[in-house]
């Protein structure tokens, strides 16, 4: 605890001298010697590093098959001491979820190792669609923070991206395997966060690890998020229609039973903010699909915008209502960043001239001052419960 902060809660009349020395007594009793573990941590890292460094050196002087049996053997026996950490109560979770992690790498490195020693050629998706089957049970079941709610998400989104780099004609040149029906095909495939928000939301309420499902809804929920905000923008640049509207009908299907199901596992604020921001975002992301199809390219920078700006205030409404304050802030932070891009895009004429970069950055500095305003008279008092 920093004695500065100390010094200034007891001037602001927040703690009284008997409480601040309650305080320095109890951190002086329980401080850690951060320099030490400081010193073993560089030292563990330099070993691992020296080891790292010997087996890149000698790495062709192995034999392929001898490093795959290292490996599987160094996975077994992290599983079998998995194994009896888990089934032994009042271990320290995020232990737990190191180790989980630890083996769901190994896993998943395991898979390329095979493919270098083997020379095998296939897609990317089909050895992480098989990670996945093979350890979604052991995270789903046994996972307790971020750690493992993200790399189960990662490999979720990992495969489905694979795939469609495959099968979806999304880059250009390459192999490239065209679906038979791109519509219900890039419908679908932009659907598996909308689907595990769903069963999160409703796996939490009798779980005995209702946080974990918390997280792994809330990471569903910020995925869908993100993608929505990069298909507004890349159909600012690119407004092309051809094949969209099918496909957007199908995600915003999606998006509205996951609201549904979401608002029907948890009726409170917080499902009724998640279920009201998913319901928006469907109505931005089929409006946006309606319109080009409908008039065509749309040139301007308006479109793309309104709608951003509609799906991050109806992000920073629902963290309002839900009392989200974190959310709310960022949200809004969000919202001011994109008012300064766009008052850049509307003034582009202007910014190869010294008036134009004046008044961009004054309109910059005024956003951004009205952002802090609006977050510190606004924000709620404490974040939400649920």
């Amino acid at each position: 605890m920093s004695e500065r902060k100390l010094k200034a809660w007891q001037q602001a009349g927040l703690i009284d001298a008997d409480v601040a020395a309650k305080i320095r007594a109890w951190e002086a009793q329980n401080a850690r010697p951060v320099g030490l573990w400081a010193i073993i941590g560089l030292g563990a890292l330099t070993i691992g590093l020296g080891i790292l460094s010997v087996v890149a050196a000698n790495w062709n002087a192995i034999p392929g098959e001898l490093r795959l049996g290292l490996h599987l053997a160094l996975m077994a026996l992290l599983a079998a001491f998995l194994w009896w950490r888990l089934i032994r109560p009042g271990k320290a979770d995020y232990v737990n979820d190191s180790l989980l992690f630890v083996a769901a790498v190994l896993g998943l490195t395991f898979f390329a190792h095979v493919g270098q020693v083997y020379q095998t050629s296939s897609p990317l998706w089909q050895p992480l669609l098989l990670w996945l089957i093979i350890f979604s049970p052991l995270l789903l079941l046994s996972g307790q923070g971020w750690p493992v709610a993200g790399l189960w998400m990662a490999g979720v989104l990992g495969t489905a991206w694979s795939h469609a780099s495959e099968y979806g004609n999304l880059w250009e040149g390459g192999r490239r395997v065209a679906p038979a029906y791109p519509a219900l095909y890039w419908g679908l495939i932009a659907c598996p966060p909308m689907l595990i928000a769903a069963l999160a939301a409703k796996w939490r309420l009798g779980s005995a690890r209702p946080q974990f499902w918390r997280l792994v809804e809330q990471i569903a929920i910020a995925t869908i998020l993100a993608g929505l905000s990069i298909a507004i923008i890349a159909r600012g640049w690119d407004s092309g229609s051809q094949g969209l509207l099918g496909s957007v009908v199908i995600q915003t299907m999606a998006l509205l039973g996951a609201a549904a199901a979401i608002f029907l596992a948890r009726p409170t604020r917080s499902g009724a903010a998640t279920a009201g921001i998913l319901v928006v975002a469907a109505l931005v992301h089929l409006t946006q699909a309606l319109l080009l199809d409908l008039h065509g390219p749309l040139h301007g920078p308006w479109l793309s915008a309104l709608l951003f700006l509609l799906l991050w205030g109806a992000v920073a409404a629902g963290a309002l209502y839900a009392r989200w304050r974190r959310i709310f802030q960022g949200a809004t932070a969000v919202l001011a960043l994109r008012i300064i891009i766009l008052s850049f895009e509307l003034s582009d004429d202007l910014l190869g001239s010294g008036v134009g970069l004046i008044l961009s950055g004054a309109f910059a500095m005024a956003v951004a001052w009205a952002t802090v305003r609006v977050s510190r008279r606004y924000a709620p008092a404490r974040e939400g419960g649920e």
